[in-house]
């Protein structure tokens, strides 16, 4: 009896060494590889390009969307529209926008980088969140609506994906996905609705998510 129970002891350090070997394991794989995980920041700028209807709808009139961004600032301004365009407003109908008078400014100050991934394809992907603010002016033939300064407050996301150097070329893109709410951003609301997407062909620029450039501080 003495022999069995000796032995039984003897196992059943054996087991309680082993699983304390096994977990000692699985601490020091978790913390090896999040002392691997690389650190990344996140910035860009450039051109979107999107293509609006004509006011007679036989053929198209782009739009230039200027974007810049990184981890603690990001706008989205479209200046001017050269040539007038047509528009599917959310709840004022179809309207004509002439010429020179259109803009749209977003700008955000109060924002954070929620996640940064690499995609099925090897692209990287950033997602940013935050709150912006948006001015709006639009000018039809009989009426104006909106300013280029009165700002309207919103909820807003950013996918910024870096394919690589080259820009657009390389996969590079931005979107700029806005919240507006039809009681803080009533003229918002009613020309893009609850959540338009901000985007277009990516005509130049360059989005960058990759190790930080870090140089000391020199007085």
């Amino acid at each position: 009896m003495r022999v069995r129970f000796r032995r039984r002891l003897a196992l059943k350090r054996l087991a309680a060494t082993l699983a304390g070997l096994g977990t000692a394991a699985g601490v020091v794989g978790i913390r090896s590889a999040e002392a691997q995980a690389e650190q990344m920041s996140v910035s860009g700028g450039g051109v979107n390009v999107k293509q609006m209807p004509s006011p007679d709808g036989d053929s198209m009139v782009p739009l230039r969307e200027a974007f810049s961004f990184d981890a603690q600032y990001a706008q989205c301004i479209i200046e001017d529209n050269p040539a007038a365009f047509a528009m599917e407003t959310f709840s004022m109908g179809k309207v004509v926008i002439e010429a020179h008078q259109f803009f749209m400014g977003m700008y955000s100050n109060e924002m954070s980088v929620v996640s940064i991934k690499r995609g099925p394809d090897g692209k990287r992907v950033a997602k940013l969140s935050g709150q912006l603010g948006c001015a709006t002016y639009a000018g039809t033939a009989s009426a104006t609506f909106g300013s280029r300064s009165a700002n309207e407050p919103a909820f807003f996301e950013i996918e910024a994906v870096d394919g690589g150097h080259s820009g657009a070329a390389a996969g590079d893109s931005f979107a700029f996905t806005v919240f507006f709410d039809p009681r803080q951003a009533p003229l918002n609301y009613a020309i893009f609705g609850p959540k338009p997407t901000f985007t277009g062909e990516m005509l130049a620029g360059e989005v960058t998510i990759g190790m930080p450039v870090v140089k000391p501080l020199l007085d």
